[in-house]
This record gives structure tokens, C-alpha cells and sequence, in this order.
């Protein structure tokens, strides 16, 4: 039996929607979910105030956006009660940190042994002596095309730029960000009226499978690591003020 950490952000929508895939993977056990409180401050959108996001966003996509994080507030509570019932039902342990390199947690989830450590949409850049713990790696989610969007807002810079097709990529971790051999990825046409919501949505319903079978090749051993040439995409990090309006108003870009 190998085991299996998760670090996730805590405010993710992902992980309680991915915790049955988890633990329906035969010979694979959850030790433990770790939260990051913290989300680094230059990843914050753009925007100050709710007049400035309507010059970004325009009225309709904020209106909408604000619909749709008003939803989210509402179910998050829900999700996170459900998730902690799963673990408690199993004995997982869980607990919060604000640094996922503090040597105190490093302690921890080497108390842990793990074979396997998962970063669901985790948004700090794990250390070396993270990545050393676990005795096969630890596995990332991309939410994008590797080598095309390394970092983050995929979503965003694949309409932006004009491209065909999007994806997810699931695959080893290594000291540079979004940059270890593929494990799985899973990539689809992008339709001619598609918007970021529905990239997203499209993309988010293929994670439960492709988890699954990502983590399954790698503790079966039989997985063929794909090393991607970096130098063939690029790394991205939130879209500036500028970039967006650019996005809605020059580009035609729609958000919802």
C-alpha cells in the first residue's frame, strides 16, 4: 500500500471534488490534507475598488463575476463540512500552515512517510527539502499546457494569444515552477465562442480522470515521463491592468 499527502490551498474549489477520485485509487492511502492560509499578495487581481473592476472587466462580466463569487461563498462552507466529514470517516489527518516550507511542517509530513505528495492548486513554490520527502515525487495539476503556459492563469493567456487548444498537464515536480516531466496530459480544441468560463469548466471536468490514471501509471511504475522543451512556451504570472482591458477591448476576449 503507498501512501499519498495532498497540500492545497484553502480556499481551492478543486480538492473536495477530487477527494473520492483519491480514494477510490486501489493500493493508494490518503495520509493527510494540508491547507495553505497563505496566498502570496502578488497574485491578488487587478483592481481596487468595484468602479475600477467594471473598467477592466465591463459591466456584464462583473455583474456575472460577482454572481458567481457570491455562489462560491455560499458552497464553500458546504464542501469544506463535506470534506472534513470524508476525512474524519477515514482518520486522515489534516492541519493548516502559512508557510509550506516551515521546518516544522517538513517534520510533520515526514512523520507522515509519504510515497506520493499532491499539490492541488497550491500557490506556494515548494523547497528542496519538500521535494526530497516523498520516496517516488511529488505531483502537480496544472491547470494548462506545458511547455505552452507554464504559471499561472492559463486560461487567460491561451485566449489571449490566440491559441488552438488547452488542456491539463499532471506531472512530477522539480525545483523550477511547472517545469518536471509530464506524467498525463489531456488537451482539446478550443471552440471559436469560447469564453474563460467555459475553458475552465470544460477543463475542470477532466481532472477526476486524469488524476486517477496519472496516479495510477506512477505507483504501477508503468508510466512513460514526457520531458517537455521549456523553451517552446512560457511562463506567465496574473495578467496586468493593461493586459486585461487589452483582452475585452482590442482583443474581443470574453470572460463569461
Amino acid at each position: 500500500m503507498r501512501t499519498l499527502t495532498v497540500i492545497a490551498q484553502r480556499d481551492g474549489i478543486l480538492l473536495p471534488d477530487l477527494l473520492s477520485t483519491i480514494l477510490s485509487i486501489p493500493d493508494l492511502r490518503l495520509h493527510g490534507v494540508i491547507y495553505l492560509s497563505r496566498r502570496p499578495p502578488q497574485l491578488s487581481p487587478p483592481g481596487n475598488s468595484a468602479l475600477d473592476r467594471i473598467k477592466i472587466f465591463g459591466v456584464r462580466t462583473w455583474l456575472v463575476r460577482q454572481l458567481l463569487g457570491l455562489t462560491h461563498r455560499i458552497r464553500a462552507p458546504l464542501k469544506t463540512f463535506r470534506m472534513k466529514a470524508i476525512l474524519n470517516r477515514y482518520g486522515i489527518s489534516r492541519m493548516e500552515t502559512d508557510d509550506v516550507n516551515d521546518p516544522a511542517l517538513l517534520n510533520h509530513i515526514r512523520s507522515l512517510a509519504p510515497d506520493l505528495i499532491l499539490s492541488v492548486l497550491a500557490l506556494q513554490r515548494f523547497g528542496p527539502d519538500l521535494l526530497r520527502i516523498p520516496r517516488v515525487g511529488c505531483v502537480n495539476i496544472h491547470l494548462g499546457l506545458i511547455p505552452e503556459h507554464r504559471g499561472l492563469c492559463s486560461s487567460f493567456w491561451s485566449l489571449y494569444n490566440g491559441d488552438d487548444e488547452f488542456g491539463v498537464t499532471i506531472h512530477l515536480m522539480n525545483e523550477r515552477l511547472d517545469a518536471g516531466p509530464v506524467i498525463r496530459e489531456w488537451r482539446f480544441p478550443i471552440l471559436p465562442d469560447e469564453t474563460i468560463l467555459s475553458l475552465e469548466r470544460r477543463q475542470l471536468r477532466l481532472i477526476p480522470d486524469l488524476l486517477k490514471e496519472a496516479l495510477s501509471a506512477v505507483l504501477s511504475g508503468d508510466v512513460r515521463l514526457q520531458e517537455k522543451d521549456l523553451r517552446r512556451g512560457n511562463y506567465h504570472s496574473v495578467p496586468s491592468r493593461e493586459v486585461l482591458i487589452a483582452f475585452r477591448k482590442e482583443r474581443g476576449g470574453c470572460w463569461v
